[in-house]
């Protein structure tokens, strides 16, 4: 079996250093690359497609409902699960609007997100 790559849209590289680690402890997944802000994100993923992307909505220079939208556009297809630490109902709503697949709260821990991935990718 292939593993699914995952692209990850973290501004805070402690946090992004430790989703891939989890993404690449599974049998399943792994980080097929990683960026810390939207411009980064979207050179890379056009250079290299992923199965997936994971999207901090909190980033340096702009929001990850940008990404969703821009993501959205060029890649109808492509599942996008947005992450956040705050106001999680509304930023859900607001993710969701923008076309994401699926949504996990930081806080929720690594299996919560491995399995939210999963679901993403099944459809």
């Amino acid at each position: 079996m292939s593993k699914k790559n995952i692209f990850v849209v973290e501004d805070q590289a402690a946090v992004r250093e430790g989703i891939v680690e989890n993404l690449n402890r599974e049998a399943d997944l792994c980080a097929g690359g990683e960026a810390e802000d939207v411009q980064p994100a979207l050179v890379a993923i056009a250079a290299a497609p992923p199965d997936l992307v994971l999207a901090d909505l909190q980033l340096k220079s702009s929001d990850g409902i940008q990404l969703i939208r821009e993501l959205r556009q060029r890649y109808p297809a492509l599942p996008v699960v947005a992450m956040t630490m705050f106001d999680a109902v509304g930023r859900e709503r607001q993710a969701r609007a923008a076309g994401a697949t699926g949504f996990v709260v930081k806080q929720d821990g690594a299996a919560k997100l491995v399995a939210t991935i999963r679901a993403a990718l099944q459809g």
